[in-house]
């Protein structure tokens, strides 16, 4: 049986979605292609009509995430006046609902040590990921304020760093104290 174009892109679509929460809540070696594909109600084989290989659904879940929360960030940002832009957007990421989700979160957080490992495509989409958080990061921080503000390399490692700890962590006061604490040292003058 033949299918239109759309259910193609639709299924596509199904699948980048399905896997970009999967590898960021199980990690991407956890997952097969098979038991996604699987769990979708689509065969092994079809796969490969969509994808050359799990490397390039990877790259394509990667993109997906990122771009999720981008348009979270994007959504809080609006919310707020320019001078709030930099804390709102901590606040949200270093949130403990951030934190107890990872496959709904930040892909740097869930998967930044298992991208190293990773081919080029992928790698790729991830470098793109982080280009475009730093650039929203930046965006947030008040022209009065550039030179006292931690840059965006800083405050995107520092909140990477803070989220992925407080998730490792078996200890429920110290997860919390690494969310508190980087939201802290990335407050604006004044604010913290």
């Amino acid at each position: 049986m033949r299918y239109s174009p759309l259910h193609k892109a639709d299924v596509r679509q199904r699948i980048i979605r399905t896997a970009s929460y999967r590898f960021r809540s199980e990690g991407m070696d956890a997952v097969g292609i098979a038991n996604l594909m699987a769990d979708l109600g689509l065969t092994h084989g079809g796969f490969y009509s969509h994808f050359r290989d799990k490397e390039a659904l990877v790259a394509e879940a990667c993109r997906h995430g990122f771009d999720e929360l981008q348009q979270r960030l994007a959504g809080v940002l609006d919310a707020v006046p320019p001078e709030q832009r930099l804390a709102a957007l901590v606040q949200h990421y270093l949130s403990l609902a951030h934190r107890d989700r990872p496959d709904d979160g930040c892909v740097a957080a869930a998967l930044g040590g298992e991208m190293a490992r990773r081919d080029q495509p992928s790698r790729q989409a991830f470098t793109a990921g982080i280009e475009a958080q730093l650039a929203l990061l930046q965006e947030c921080v008040p022209p009065g304020e550039k030179g006292s503000a931690p840059t965006p390399c800083v405050a995107l490692a520092l909140m990477v760093g803070a989220l992925l700890l407080s998730r490792a962590v078996s200890d429920p006061a110290l997860s919390q104290r690494f969310l508190e604490e980087a939201t802290r040292a990335l407050a604006p003058p004044g604010q913290a």
